[in-house]
């Protein structure tokens, strides 16, 4: 655990402008040369997406955690209507890979792998994958609605995200930015949008941690700062304790309809295979209809 005093030091030094301009410059090579990689790929990926005929698309970047991936195309095959589920796979662990394509297979959701990802801050890791997604395959695909939902973000109500989206530009989870500045954000794990509104803008997901806001934030001065109130339909978000077999777990609820396990591939709590396997199982016991379409038990 980081002490407070260096977490204070830590603190200031991103606030440094040098500082800050280094890792910016050194963020936008990073997210530059990734999205460089691929991109004849993910041109013939988004023309087989066309070919299904399909005009709204729901994109999850995996990574890593296959049991999620699992949990999440049978929650989608069960809950969700109106929208295709789409797996990008952002896993550093080439076995991950093989699972959860199979998985993917398995269900009938298309699923592709991206290039090596080398950004290791999980938050820009993500981000990065969500721009080259979009600029990569959702630009060419050109869908009425398309949008993220996290891989650990499963719905367990019934969800139909186009209605919800009824003239809307954007629907998600609404964070304003930290520390008093200026500004607000979807939450990357929950964020959905109307292409016609944004198919001119360099979208980008990465983080922007110097103004308050994490993944996601690179979209508030490019599109939500522009939004009117009534083009932005939200959903509400609560946390919820559980005790599982005698762990104590905790996750969000958005809009009762998704139950989001949170961070499952990097916070700390979910770094043990015995609560992997307790949320898994309360998940499949609770939600999925019991353990017969599983099909992950490996954790």
């Amino acid at each position: 655990m980081t002490s407070k005093p260096l977490k204070t030091f830590n603190d200031l030094l991103h606030q440094n402008w040098p500082v800050r301009k280094a890792k910016s410059i050194r963020n936008r090579l990073v997210e530059g040369n990734f999205r460089s990689h691929g991109v004849v790929d993910g041109l013939s990926f988004a023309e087989s997406l066309q070919r299904t005929g399909s005009r709204r698309f729901c994109f999850t970047i995996a990574f890593n955690t296959p049991w999620v991936i699992d949990a999440l195309t049978r929650a989608w095959q069960l809950y969700a209507s109106g929208m295709t589920l789409v797996v990008i796979d952002n896993s550093s662990s080439q076995p991950a890979r093989k699972i959860i394509e199979d998985i993917c297979r398995a269900r009938g959701v298309a699923y592709f792998g991206l290039p090596r990802n080398r950004e290791t801050n999980p938050n820009r890791s993500h981000g990065i994958a969500m721009n080259w997604a979009f600029h990569n395959i959702v630009r060419h695909l050109r869908p009425e609605l398309f949008g993220f939902l996290d891989h650990d973000c499963f719905p367990v109500a019934a969800v139909d995200i186009p209605k919800l989206m009824e003239a809307k530009v954007v629907y998600g989870s609404k964070w304003p930015a930290k520390r008093g500045l200026e500004g607000w954000f979807l939450w990357a794990g929950l964020c959905f949008y109307r292409f016609s509104a944004v198919q001119g803008l360099d979208m980008d997901f990465t983080p922007r941690f110097e103004r308050g806001m994490d993944t996601g934030g690179g979209n508030w001065p490019l599109l939500y700062r522009q939004l009117d109130p009534g083009d932005v339909a939200t959903v509400d978000r609560k946390a919820v304790g559980l005790q599982l077999d005698g762990v104590e777990a905790d996750y969000r609820m958005l809009g009762d309809i998704f139950f989001h396990v949170r961070g499952a591939s990097h916070r700390k709590s979910i770094d043990t295979k015995r609560y992997r396997r307790l949320m898994s199982d309360h998940l499949w016991e609770t939600y999925l209809g019991g353990g017969d379409g599983r099909l992950v038990r490996d954790f």
